[in-house]
């Protein structure tokens, strides 16, 4: 257990296809998470439904091993795509950008998950395991840099909870939980493109003929820049299990929508010659006599790309709904399936400097419901040894007008196969390899980031993001 919490501590958390984390455990991950809150073949029940935890008899202790690797493609669909590099390289129709390499393209997924039952009724338990993660990373060169070219969202959260059989057919639970939240964006600054859209046309071109005429510094190329957000909230889940006959069980949770508290972190622009000396520009000389002229306010606009800031969010987390079925077909054969109801209306992408309120970004999404759909199995081969698979389907909550590349949501599917081992009756070793395969979407038709400034240039293409989970998982009972 102490080695299990390091590990949890010192290590990521990242999942592709939505935010939402569903692959807790081995087993889940080789049933597509079919069964979730009902099944309790281990104790991630705990995550899903802690009504569940009455079906535990002994102390058992679960620690989960995954890594998880990411495929991040995008195709331009039109020529000029995206705003001009440095070295004046635009994409062009039908020009593929892909990165499926790197020591960051693939992450260690650690969990750990205890179930202790104090008495014939009641049982507690406590989880350590990622909630809600997304991990994208695009060429440094791709059309869509300045909307993101790198983003990685990361949600822990630590549940305390118990189970308590009311009857011998009906149980109630309760988890409460405390999340840590943390985002990092990496972007591209392209300068060019926002002086282009911070005044009326023909202010670029005034600008590079001022620098010309040595009136003006050069206005600067691309430069990176990075947004870092960590924040924290509590919440809490509800459950119940029935169990109608000795071969079928029904459970299913509710938990509330998160709420964030104090999410802030500092947005960081990397300072160099050419930045700095624009800054300064921009303090005053011709923008301070020009600027109210051409609808500019230079000052503001210097303050604006300070290379340290400190900036804020406010997050909204979806409520969710979970309702699982378990039927015990045969001495060897179980059938499982879940359904998920997940409400992202209220979530959104808003960012806000701390000194003056003043907007970073606002990136429109209009979120929609996921629902989501799972069936799995489990074949016993053997004494020892179970096969366990899976299939699901999940809606994209985001469509194509407003999807953006750092966000590729879309309607995806999940696969999972694996099998697990029981050398004895106090120990089980289960392998599990997972499939997230996230429909291709269209990228580049949000036209409502504020302020437009920061909009990234004008790119249109067609983004991808899978993601494959392989698994170790090591169940102890004491």
């Amino acid at each position: 257990m102490a080695f299990s919490i390091t590990a949890f501590s010192l290590s990521q958390q990242a999942f592709a296809g939505g935010t939402a984390n569903d692959n807790q455990s081995t087993m889940g991950i080789a049933t597509a998470g079919a069964g979730q809150a009902a099944e309790a073949s281990d104790a991630s029940v705990i995550f899903f439904n802690p009504a569940a935890l009455t079906r535990f008899k002994r102390i058992e202790v679960l620690n989960v091993a995954s890594i998880a690797t990411f495929d991040n493609d995008y195709t331009s669909r039109q020529n000029n795509d995206g705003p001009p590099t440095d070295d004046g390289r635009e994409g062009s129709a039908g020009e593929f950008f892909s990165r499926k390499d790197g020591y960051d393209s693939a992450l260690f997924i650690p969990g750990l998950f205890v179930a202790v039952p104090v008495t014939p009724k009641l049982v507690v338990g406590f989880s350590a395991s990622g909630s809600h993660g997304l991990l994208t990373r695009y060429r440094e060169d791709y059309p869509g840099r300045g909307s993101g070219r790198e983003s990685d969202l990361k949600v822990t959260r630590l549940n305390l909870g118990f189970g308590y059989k009311l009857t011998p057919t009906l149980s109630i639970g309760a988890n409460g939980s405390y999340e840590r939240y943390f985002q990092s964006i990496k972007l591209r600054v392209n300068f060019r493109d926002a002086v282009s859209k911070l005044g009326p046309p023909g202010t670029l071109a005034a600008l590079d003929t001022a620098a010309a005429l040595g009136q003006a510094p050069p206005v600067p190329g691309e430069t990176d820049a990075k947004l870092r957000i960590f924040g924290w909230a509590m919440n809490a889940q509800a459950g119940l299990l029935w169990e109608p006959t000795e071969r079928t069980r029904i459970g299913a949770s509710y938990r509330p929508k998160t709420r964030f508290n104090g999410n802030q972190g500092e947005l960081t622009i990397n300072e160099n010659a050419d930045t700095a000396a624009f800054r300064d520009f921009l303090r005053g000389g011709l923008i301070g006599l020009g600027g109210p002229l051409l609808g500019v306010n230079g000052p503001q606009a210097a303050g604006d790309l300070e290379p340290q800031q400190q900036a804020r969010q406010s997050v909204i987390f979806p409520d969710e709904f979970r309702i699982s079925l378990f039927h015990h077909y045969s001495p060897k054969l179980d059938l499982m399936a879940t359904y998920t109801y997940q409400d992202y209306t209220e979530t959104f992408l808003r960012y806000e400097r701390v000194s003056n309120g003043r907007l970073i970004e606002d990136v429109p999404q209009d979120f929609q419901v996921a629902h989501a759909y799972r069936i799995g199995l489990n074949y016993k081969l053997y004494k020892r040894l179970t096969v366990h698979a899976g299939y699901g389907m999940e809606n994209g909550v985001v469509g194509d007008d407003l999807r953006i590349p750092i966000l590729p949501d879309n309607d995806r599917r999940f696969y999972g196969l694996g099998a697990s081992f029981t050398p004895s009756r106090d120990t089980t070793i289960s392998l599990a390899f997972g499939i997230i395969d996230v429909d291709a979407g269209q990228v580049g038709n949000n036209d409502q980031v504020r302020p437009r400034e920061v909009s990234g240039g004008e790119f249109k293409g067609i983004a991808d993001l899978d993601a494959e989970f392989f698994s170790l998982g090591l169940t102890q009972r004491f």
